[in-house]
């Protein structure tokens, strides 16, 4: 039993248990773990650390490719998230203006432009399916273009139905940039490297949540709410060109290799298990020029429609549902304040577009707290923990960080006490600080768990977490600011802290009982 971790009755070796490390610290004494003399480790000073998954020796293979190329792959899809997290609450500062300037109700405003949320719900398990089939490259350059088309679309929308309707095509593309990037994460980067990549990731579409409505109240107090669409056309067109030249396919169809487990539960040495590879010859580098190419054929024999329904199967998978509590809900309790600021700040403070865009600051703050602090430490500390485990890793080491969303809990709580004291504005921005601390260490800490757990099998989890995510969210879009003004900021706010506190009891359960679903997701699904 590791940390409290329950050992599973069924299998021996239980997928995601893995040998990480050669070092480990055994009655305070630092050891040399023999059995993995091998494997490949990492260089420099990780090179202790025992590489999870073997990469081959193909020089094609993501895991092989230079560290520049790795780079300059995950900090375009950064950017391109960054975007694609503003897109969809960019409006809300507004919609008190808006609403007025239309003649119709805040919710059928916030619903209008709220259907982008709708186009990402449908398309999610689509792009997944594509993505899977086709590779990830022609997916992410669809999913830029459209959402470069769909904003100028946008734009030009005289009526409130050609709002809406763009606002679908929008949301269509958004969905391989809320799902997908997790995939290549795992695609491209070992274990020990993916929890700050995903915290990260988590960092990028939090920033562009925060950023979007600050910048977009300017332009809609001073100049016109399309202008804001035209000028979000200009990132998504550099986006487009340097998805298209920075990110090669990544799908790569691994032959089985030499891969490390641990031996026993008691044991301190690890062993391997052997595998065969399809062929001793390998391959040429592809040349730069050959990777642009958009078409890269088909990664999979299956039929398309089999590719759809693969990742329903899932829904019996508690690390589903797990997902869904800590990462899916979370969200959509943070998103929801973009969507409302405009009702809350104009009742409790009496704030214009500009402000209440402003007050947007506090969650920047929070994400960038977010990845100084926990963006090294998690990939520190899971190594640390193994270490400490006579070297091996138990994915469940990751769950420690999802404990962050108690800052989220005493976020929404403390605020709706404070509306009731007549706390300041900054007690507020304060209180948004800590939620979007919360959504960014413990969102980035649960998609890692998904990753280490399921591995390819992670893009069908985290795509039926975020499809279930956005329906739920855009649901709320019909009637949130209607229930603030008819309860009150202090119920309404009191609601939130109450459901998130309840997603985190999840992961309680999931800390100790982990261990024995992976074996009965194994068993039972792969």
């Amino acid at each position: 039993m590791a940390f409290g971790i329950l050992e599973d009755k069924y299998l021996h070796d239980v997928p995601g248990t893995a040998l990480l490390s050669d070092l480990g610290v055994v009655r305070g004494q630092q050891v040399v773990i023999d059995g993995a003399t091998n494997l490949k480790r990492g260089t420099g000073r990780h090179s202790h650390i025992v590489l999870i998954p073997q990469p081959s020796d193909d020089p094609n293979d993501p895991l092989n490719w230079p560290r520049w190329k790795k780079e300059a792959c995950f900090w375009t899809l950064a950017f391109a998230a960054t975007l694609d997290g503003a897109l969809s609450p960019m409006v809300g500062p507004g919609y008190v203006l808006l609403s007025n300037q239309f003649g119709v109700s805040v919710d059928e405003v916030a619903s209008s432009f709220g259907s982008i949320l709708l186009g990402l719900s449908c398309f999610m398990l689509f792009q997944n399916t594509l993505a899977t089939k086709f590779g990830h490259r022609i997916v992410y350059l669809g999913s830029v273009s459209l959402m470069f088309i769909a904003c100028i679309w946008c734009a030009v929308s005289p009526t409130m139905a050609s709002i809406r309707a763009s606002r679908v095509f929008q949301g269509f593309g958004m969905s391989a940039l809320q799902s997908l990037v997790a995939s290549t994460i795992e695609q491209i980067y070992f274990v020990h490297e993916r929890g700050s990549r995903s915290v990260i990731w988590s960092f990028s579409i939090m920033a562009g949540i925060t950023l979007g409505p600050l910048l977009y109240s300017y332009v809609i107090q001073n100049l016109s709410w399309q202008m804001g669409f035209w000028f979000v056309t200009i990132p998504l067109g550099i986006s487009v060109v340097l998805v298209f030249f920075c990110v090669p396919e990544t799908t790569y169809v691994r032959a089985p290799s030499a891969q490390p487990k641990a031996s026993g539960k008691d044991s301190e040495k690890g062993s391997i298990e052997e595998g065969t590879s399809s062929s001793d010859i390998i391959p040429e580098r592809k040349s730069y020029v050959s990777q642009l190419k958009i078409w890269n054929g088909t990664y999979s024999k299956a039929n398309i429609l089999k590719i759809f329904l693969r990742p329903f199967p899932f829904l019996l998978s508690p690390v589903t549902w797990f997902m869904f509590c800590c990462h899916g809900m979370q969200t959509v309790w943070l998103s929801l304040m973009p969507i409302c600021s405009s009702t809350i700040f104009t009742i409790e403070y009496n704030f214009d577009a500009t402000q209440i865009g402003l007050t947007n600051l506090g969650g920047i703050v929070g994400i960038v707290l977010a990845m100084c602090v926990t963006g090294p430490l998690t990939d520190y500390g899971t190594v640390w923990l193994a270490k400490r485990n006579k070297g091996v890793y138990e994915p469940e080491f990751r769950i420690f960080f999802v404990a962050s969303m108690l800052f989220g809990v005493f976020g929404y709580a403390g605020w709706a006490v404070g509306t009731t004291h007549n706390m300041p504005w900054i007690g507020a921005v304060a209180c948004i600080t800590m939620a979007n601390f919360s959504m960014v260490v413990s969102g980035a800490a649960a998609v890692t768990y998904l990753l280490d757990t399921h591995k390819e099998n992670a893009l069908h989890i985290l795509a039926l977490s975020n499809f279930a995510k956005n329906l739920v969210l855009y649901g709320f879009t019909f009637f949130a600011n209607g229930m603030i003004m008819h309860r009150g900021v202090k119920v309404s706010l009191l609601i939130l802290a109450s459901c998130q506190a309840a997603c985190w009891l999840s992961s309680i359960p999931m800390y100790f009982y982990g261990k024995r679903v992976r074996s009965f997701v194994s068993r039972c699904f792969l």
